[in-house]
């Protein structure tokens, strides 16, 4: 399934209010900045999870797999994609 999202730039995403929602939401599992913490959990600074698109990063942090909690109802997806933002400066 495919999620389109289209953003405006009243609508663009704030890698500084990601970096809050992550810190809040995130930072158990996958560390301050992105350093893993748990086996099995993406280490953002290599980069490898963040070649996805943003639609798909989008359904990953909305529907969770594997041992990630879904986020969809905790996050809208404005701030999903804002996360998604603060995690493309992590690279």
């Amino acid at each position: 399934m495919w999620v389109m999202l289209v953003v405006t730039p009243a609508q663009a995403a704030d890698p500084r209010a990601g970096a809050k929602l992550y810190n809040m939401h995130c930072t158990t599992c996958h560390g301050a900045r992105g350093v893993a913490r748990m086996p099995g959990v993406p280490d953002f600074r290599r980069g490898g999870a963040l070649f996805k698109s943003d639609p798909q990063l989008l359904q990953v942090i909305e529907q969770g797999g594997g041992v990630m909690p879904a986020f969809r109802g905790l996050m809208s997806t404005y701030e999903i994609m804002d996360v998604i933002a603060y995690l493309r400066t992590l690279r």
